[in-house]
């Protein structure tokens, strides 16, 4: 009897432990469930789209410049103008002193005037001649004599005129007047000093201002003249286009000059020569994935956030292309839902909810 309530204690016993633990275990297993966190997240379902391709490069602002100088030497006479000045096209620079460009002037309009005269009497007299000869007063000869006297009359009077020319040329040339527009950037001589021909004298700026950078053979392919760009000054997006490309390399680097137009873009900020630049060319279309560049990490590859099944997952990607901030990347599918926002704050693996 002893023995029976035994197995009966033992075996009521065996089902209170049994029944203590599976309800022990439930309630973990409640418990662990109910503990793990749905982290929120924001994404973007991913769709191909169509994107121009921009290749980046580095340049400076720049501006046409022309050095006027004097073909003539001389002494500086009067300066019209001063440094950091907008002048227009034909305004008066600087001039030298004039006194011996008169007086030369003044002698060849005086040679004009006599050879004039010396012409106009050999044309009269050779007129009386060919009148007689008419009626036999005059022999043949003594006319070709006053032919040849008055075609010769008519060659110096020519030749003094071509030199009365000259001496006003020079006497212009004294004078420096603008070619173009633009801002008067250095005046090097100064009123009374003595100049030689062809020194530099004064440089003008001008006023339209491009971006220049150097070009490598390889994109000759994809930049030509007349090729849209974008330039970035102190964080202004300037629009604009390749007005020129170098022919020839340097020959130390083998990059072509290319100057950029940008002037029709409406310039908030100010903007000088000699700042730099970014300069992204506007080549071919492309289709793909183009993200933005700061939804792409990097772990030692670069990697951007998805959700899969309700968890966050890495997805290995690869940079193809840029496109200003944007970026065109392989490894990614059509309607996948890439993390835009949350996704740095947790750890691969952990279920997340999407809020937007």
């Amino acid at each position: 009897m002893i023995q029976k309530a035994n197995k009966i204690f033992r075996r009521q016993s065996f089902f209170l432990i049994a029944s203590v633990f599976f309800l022990f275990s439930c309630g973990e297993e409640q418990t662990s469930k109910q503990s793990e966190q749905a982290y929120p997240v924001e994404i973007t379902v991913l769709k191909s789209s169509k994107k121009v391709q921009q290749i980046e490069y580095f340049g400076i602002v720049s501006s046409s410049i022309i050095n006027y100088s004097f073909l003539t030497a001389g002494r500086v006479k009067n300066i019209f103008v001063h440094k950091n000045q907008y002048v227009t096209k034909g305004t008066k620079l600087i001039q030298l002193e004039t006194n011996g460009y008169n007086l030369a002037l003044n002698a060849a309009v005086n040679q004009v005037n006599q050879a004039k005269t010396t012409y106009d009497e050999a044309e009269n007299y050779y007129q009386k001649l060919e009148s007689a000869s008419n009626t036999g007063g005059i022999s043949e000869t003594d006319l070709k004599k006053a032919k040849l006297d008055r075609d010769i009359k008519f060659k110096d009077w020519e030749q003094s005129k071509i030199n009365q020319q000259a001496k006003n040329d020079d006497f212009k040339q004294a004078t420096l007047t603008a070619q173009s527009n633009g801002i008067v950037s250095d005046i090097i001589p100064k009123i009374g000093e003595l100049i030689n021909a062809g020194s530099e004298t004064i440089i003008i700026q001008g006023k339209g201002m491009f971006a220049e950078t150097a070009l490598s053979q390889k994109d000759m392919d994809y930049v030509k003249s007349g090729t849209i760009a974008v330039v970035e000054i102190k964080n202004q997006k300037l629009k604009g286009k390749v007005t020129h490309i170098s022919s020839l390399p340097d020959m130390q680097t083998f990059r072509h000059t290319v100057k950029i137009d940008f002037s029709q873009n409406e310039i908030k900020n100010n903007i000088t020569i000699g700042q730099t630049a970014k300069i992204f060319f506007e080549t071919d279309t492309v289709s793909g994935f183009w993200l933005p560049v700061n939804y792409i990490s990097n772990d030692g590859n670069d990697f951007v956030n998805v959700v899969e099944n309700n968890r966050m997952r890495k997805k290995k990607i690869q940079i193809l292309d840029f496109s200003g901030d944007m970026v065109r990347v392989s490894g990614l599918k059509e309607n996948e839902k890439l993390i835009t926002k949350g996704g740095s704050k947790i750890k691969e693996g952990y279920k997340v909810v999407v809020k937007n």
